[in-house]
């Protein structure tokens, strides 16, 4: 498989890496970018939606040598994979994150079934120049979740010439990152999934979490938000345009953190792109579909919630 060249030029860390220019850094040491790079596609390409399998080439995963003319090699998610090895090799807080985690949640190019976009490079250069621009550099995960959902979402700051407000009532009209961008609104599908993708595109492993139906109700609506790979373990927080103000600390200061939110079961799932553990992230605008692998995250918020 032909890697694609770089195509971005990323920020450089601060602090000296102990592995060469062409490895990246997991929690059990420096590996080549090449052999990053075939683990990571091997991985994506196995756990390929039935939708994406059709696409399997248009998206970069060729089980044939084609002509590497005009950018026919070319896909989304190779490319999304290639700019995801560049944010390991380049951001501190990015690096010594296990393999598993960064294959399934910041290598992969999609979330659910939303839309698949070019998105990917042009978050990359948005967001590193936010970072880039800041008063006070990130150092770890939390500042940097921080600076960029304090910045992604105006145009005089997120370097996309667009602002991008909450709209209710939008999934599934407008819920992949493109769209979000091209309108300049979403539901909280829409400004999750964007969230998700930009905090990918700097090495931040983060994924969408939800309910399909509060109270367990589902006249009661649904709602999403993401979640953030941090230390070990999962936080959540809401894209701002959905809910300001909050932390990735604090789970009671999210509006819908609550004991009366958490009432009559209401369950709880993050959706992953590994199909092999069996459970469905359960989509309120697609209920019928099981394509989308999903962790049951129910006893985490009724635990975190239940208290608030």
């Amino acid at each position: 498989m032909k890697l694609l060249s770089s195509i971005l030029v990323l920020a450089i860390a601060t602090t000296a890496s102990s592995c060469s220019d062409d490895e990246v850094e997991f929690d059990s040491g420096c590996m080549s970018f090449d052999d990053a790079y075939a683990s990571a596609y091997d991985f994506l390409y196995e756990n390929l939606p039935s939708y994406d399998v059709t696409n399997a080439a248009s998206l970069g995963f060729h089980s044939s040598s084609i002509p590497d003319t005009d950018g026919l090699e070319d896909g989304i998610a190779t490319l999304a994979l290639n700019v995801s090895l560049e944010a390991l090799q380049s951001y501190e807080w990015a690096k010594g994150v296990e393999q598993e985690i960064f294959n399934e949640y910041v290598a992969a190019y999609a979330n659910v079934n939303e839309a698949r976009t070019n998105i990917r490079p042009l978050l990359s250069s948005a967001m590193s120049a936010i970072i880039d621009a800041a008063d006070e550099a990130p150092t770890d995960v939390s500042s940097v979740v921080s600076l960029i959902n304090s910045n992604m979402w105006k145009s005089e700051t997120n370097n996309l010439s667009q602002t991008v407000v909450f709209k209710s009532s939008q999934t599934p009209l407008i819920y992949d990152p493109m769209s979000t961008l091209v309108y300049g609104f979403a539901s909280c599908t829409g400004v999750s999934i964007l969230f998700v993708d930009a905090l990918r595109s700097v090495g931040v492993p983060a994924r969408i979490a939800g309910t399909p139906a509060w109270n367990d109700v589902y006249e009661n609506g649904n709602h999403n938000w993401i979640e953030v790979y941090d230390g070990g373990e999962w936080n959540f927080i809401e894209a701002a345009p959905a809910g300001g103000g909050e932390s990735l600390s604090n789970p009671c200061d999210k509006w819908f953190c609550s004991p009366a939110k958490m009432a009559n079961g209401t369950k709880f799932y993050a959706a992953r792109w590994d199909k092999s553990q069996g459970t469905v992230y359960p989509m309120a605008w697609d209920l019928d579909n099981a394509e989308v692998p999903g962790d049951d995250r129910t006893e985490y918020y009724q635990s975190a919630c239940g208290q608030c």
